[in-house]
């Protein structure tokens, strides 16, 4: 069954449009990836700063083996440089309303 993960960050003060550049260049292969569905990302529009991603994977397990892939790619460290504290993950079910 489907999951969908929430994950929030928040870019260092002036590093949102290198952000913004590094989701460019890596997303393709989070799209790419055996069983993701979906992500979608978004800005805050009261805090500037802060991002949102929604996404949609085949399996909780799925996304864990992007996430290690990506952590063993040092892609995670890259995107940590920019980032003002710790990124949030929560994983969600769907309940079919």
């Amino acid at each position: 069954m489907a999951i969908q993960v929430s994950i929030d960050m928040t870019a260092k003060p002036g590093r949102f449009d290198d952000l913004r550049d590094w989701f460019i260049a890596h997303i393709p292969g989070t799209r790419n990836f055996a069983g993701n569905i979906t992500v979608e990302i978004a800005r805050n529009q009261d805090e500037p700063n802060r991002i949102f991603f929604v996404e949609k994977w085949n399996t909780r397990a799925d996304f864990e083996s992007y996430l290690a892939w990506r952590e063993e790619s040092g892609v995670i460290a890259e995107l940590v440089e920019m980032l003002d504290g710790d990124i949030t993950f929560r994983y969600h079910d769907f309940i079919g309303v």
